[in-house]
């Protein structure tokens, strides 16, 4: 908890824990930089699982986007051309969870019943939040449901909720635009209407916060990568970020 996949490094006590597993799930899409040194640690025979390749409708830069992102001063996202956030859209969320129960059960042919309850169980609990937010953001005009982030992570949620990224802070963390490249954004911000800028709490919100300034827009905090102890589950992330977005759009 409160680890950011960007910047996480294993501790050796954690490679070693890795020694008894059969099995170990990462996203992919190359968000755990770390993986290699996770693997180190497997016994031989234990397989990888990387619940977010094959998926369908990923997100991914063309060449002439990657292009266009240099020559506005942005860094490619280290991850790769694609997004690999997939999880803040819970229908890809289902997948992954599907994926894990079916590989559970495979190693694990005695439990496969337990498997498919507790699937079952958390799926009818993801449907029951998502259902939770989209309504509260559909009751909202398109026109207001505007957002710039700090990290470019949400453009899954925001094509599963129905609201507009204009765009980010940075493509990747750490990786800020340039003076010339944040006064357009500043510029795209009036003229577009924007209110909302969202930062993250394991990230310096100074840029967000001086760009808020200059254009009247509001700084809300939402979660990507990291869960907190206030937030620590998954469905509760979630709930965090619908809500927050819900109040900021509706202001």
């Amino acid at each position: 908890m409160g680890a950011d996949p960007h910047s996480f490094e294993p501790r050796p006590s954690t490679v070693r824990a890795l020694a008894g597993a059969r099995v170990l799930f990462a996203n992919g899409l190359y968000l755990e930089t770390f993986l290699s040194k996770l693997q180190a640690g497997l016994p031989q025979g234990a397989r990888t699982v990387l619940l977010a390749e094959g998926l369908p409708n990923l997100l991914c830069l063309t060449e002439a986007e990657r292009r266009a992102e240099i020559e506005q001063g942005l860094q490619v996202h280290r991850h790769g051309l694609c997004d690999p956030h997939l999880w803040l859209d819970p229908s890809y969320a289902r997948l992954y969870v599907e994926r894990i129960q079916g590989v559970l059960s495979q190693l694990d042919p005695a439990g496969q019943d337990f498997y498919a309850r507790r699937s079952a169980d958390f799926l009818r609990r993801l449907e029951s939040t998502d259902s939770e937010i989209k309504a509260c953001l559909a009751a909202i005009p398109p026109n207001r449901r505007r957002i710039v982030v700090q990290h470019d992570a949400f453009r899954y949620a925001a094509r599963h909720y129905g609201f507009e990224v204009v765009g980010s802070l940075a493509s990747f963390v750490g990786q800020q635009r340039g003076p010339r490249a944040l006064s357009e954004l500043a510029l795209r911000i009036k003229q577009e209407g924007v209110q909302v800028i969202a930062t993250e709490p394991q990230f310096a919100a100074g840029e967000a916060r001086t760009l808020a300034e200059a254009t009247g827009a509001r700084v809300i905090t939402l979660l990507s990568d990291t869960l907190t102890p206030q937030v620590p589950t998954y469905l509760e992330l979630l709930r965090f970020n619908g809500m927050n977005l819900c109040t900021a759009f509706a202001r």
